[in-house]
């Protein structure tokens, strides 16, 4: 009997993701030079996906294994930087000024500026090393269900975080936002000092950082995830990880590269994405039930026969 392809969802939330993307880019490649290009990309990472969903759908070497249930955490990073070259594809400008507005009329004060009070290069070092962690949470969490064993946890991790990331990639092309870094530069008086994670922290943000990609944060977005799977399925860990994502919800305004109103989306973005795919699992377990327990009755009446 032929074998039939094994999707993950985070294959399906991969592929639908890209597949709207492509849609966007045909509506508004008006003034985006060579969009073909990233049509032609997008369509050759879903060829990819389907590859991997032919091949190695039942894989027996654990190298093999490892690849077929990781590989969305390696593409993560080449979507977000494709995001770079779309962040203005649908307006030309930022909506800074709205965010501000915002938090100005709500706060009485810039969130960014008011923590300047409180810049000191011990707690700078510390709110930094937190955002700089972000780079490393994810893994760390999913290496420790990974090697555990709780696949299907790991699996459930990486289709979250695929709905959270995609999620936040099609926000910054629908309202991109430089940041407090760079709308409010001139209104921030005391430079923010430290010496190891804050310059690390600003020259990862300057090389590898998307201009325009804030809202919602992305960071938080994932680290929320993150911190929801650690506590249900590895508490030893959520001990450690804890307290470390809600620093870094922190320093995400402490380093001033999200505004007060990015951390709130990226929250909000995060319990959507949990919820998401809990959902999504759950009628995905209840249709393989039916479609099994069709089987089984087809199967009695030709034995009854």
């Amino acid at each position: 009997m032929k074998k039939r392809l094994h999707f993950f969802p985070a294959d399906w939330a991969t592929i639908i993701y890209l597949l709207v993307l492509c849609l966007i880019i045909l509506f508004f490649h008006p003034g985006q030079p060579p969009w073909y290009y990233y049509l032609i990309f997008n369509f050759s990472i879903i060829f990819l996906v389907l590859v991997i969903v032919k091949f190695l759908s039942f894989p027996e070497r654990k190298l093999t294994i490892f690849f077929r249930h990781w590989y969305p955490v390696f593409l993560f990073t080449f979507l977000y930087e494709e995001t770079r070259y779309l962040i203005h594809l649908i307006f030309p400008g930022f909506f800074d000024s709205w965010i501000n507005y915002l938090e100005l009329t709500i706060l009485g004060d810039y969130p960014t500026i008011f923590l300047e009070k409180f810049s000191f290069p011990i707690l700078n070092e510390y709110f930094l090393m937190a955002y700089f962690s972000y780079y490393f949470i994810l893994p760390v969490l999913g290496i420790a269900l990974y090697f555990r064993g709780k696949l299907k946890e790991f699996d459930s991790l990486v289709f979250a975080s695929a709905i959270a990331f995609y999620i936040s990639y099609l926000g910054f092309i629908f309202f991109p936002v430089e940041g407090p870094g760079c709308a409010l530069v001139s209104l921030h008086q005391t430079p923010i000092k430290g010496f190891i994670f804050v310059p690390l922290a600003q020259w990862v943000i300057k090389v590898a950082g998307l201009h325009g990609g804030c809202m919602p944060s992305s960071h938080v977005a994932v680290t929320m995830v993150v911190f929801v799977f650690a506590y249900k399925y590895s508490r030893r860990l959520f001990y450690f990880l804890g307290p470390l994502i809600l620093s870094l919800f922190v320093g995400t305004v402490w380093g001033r590269f999200h505004y007060l109103s990015d951390v709130i989306a990226g929250i909000l973005v995060g319990l959507l994405s949990l919820y998401l795919a809990k959902r999504i699992e759950k009628d995905r377990k209840r249709k393989e039930q039916y479609t099994i327990q069709e089987k089984d009755f087809s199967l009695d009446l030709v034995r009854s026969e």
